[in-house]
């Protein structure tokens, strides 16, 4: 069973579905918990409310309760020189030794998540050294793949079509986020709006919908073949 990790994964979720849909294992972790985002809520109550809004959106996508992580580091306060951020995110990919990394791409519009790739790919950068050797069992990853959530890839150099199996998780897993349903005159992502950016990378491709991504690494994938494929091919 193949593991795919993501940090974050709105700007994934149609490919989560399609990847769980096909009998592989995600993992999602969480940077932070976005203790920041809820209107008039203190960060410690606002923290675990945005947490199960996350696990309640994940599980319409397929993803177990068992698979998706906290790191709980500071909403606001992402810091890629932070050593202990560092160390935390590098545990992760070490004790979970995915074969495919998605997290958000380099000049994504929000700030966290320009932080949250610089943390991630420091991270990355070092999974495989011998360096931190107290971090865990080093681990290489053959494949890391940028999304984009507030901001469009410029040209993105792969497409993830999705079935309407996937894009309507997607859109269901958007709306279990009712803390972020914004007001008037304000960026809402959080339904329909969130599918919208998929639904245009399908009308310049080859329709339907599709999330595009911008390829960071790429090994050659040891996902197993498709068995009636296999059998095609054989019998031909």
């Amino acid at each position: 069973m193949h593991r795919i990790q993501t940090t974050r994964r709105s700007g994934a979720g149609g490919s989560i579905a399609h990847h769980i849909a096909v009998g592989r294992r995600v993992n999602v972790a969480f940077l932070t918990s976005g203790e920041q985002g809820v209107t008039g809520v203190r960060a410690e109550r606002a923290g675990p409310v945005r947490e199960q809004e996350a696990e309640t959106a994940l599980g319409k996508l397929g993803v177990a309760a068992d698979n998706v992580h906290f790191l709980r580091l500071p909403d606001g306060g992402l810091d890629p020189m932070d050593r202990d951020q560092f160390l935390q995110v590098l545990r992760i990919l070490r004790q979970l030794r995915p074969s495919v990394v998605y997290l958000p791409h380099a000049e994504d519009a929000s700030f966290d998540h320009r932080q949250a790739f610089q943390l991630v790919w420091r991270a990355l950068e070092k999974c495989a050294s011998r360096s931190y050797p107290h971090a865990g069992q080093r681990h290489w990853v053959g494949t890391v793949l940028a999304y984009e959530v507030w901001s469009p890839l410029p040209a993105p150099s792969y497409l993830q079509r999705l079935d309407p199996a996937h894009i309507a998780a997607k859109h269901a897993a958007l709306s279990c986020y009712s803390t972020q349903v914004k007001g008037e005159d304000e960026a809402d992502y959080a339904g329909e709006g969130g599918v919208a950016l998929a639904r245009f990378r399908g009308a310049m491709s080859a329709g339907g919908h599709c999330e595009a991504f911008a390829v960071l690494r790429l090994a050659a994938p040891d996902w197993a073949p498709n068995p009636e494929h296999a059998s095609t091919r054989a019998a031909t």
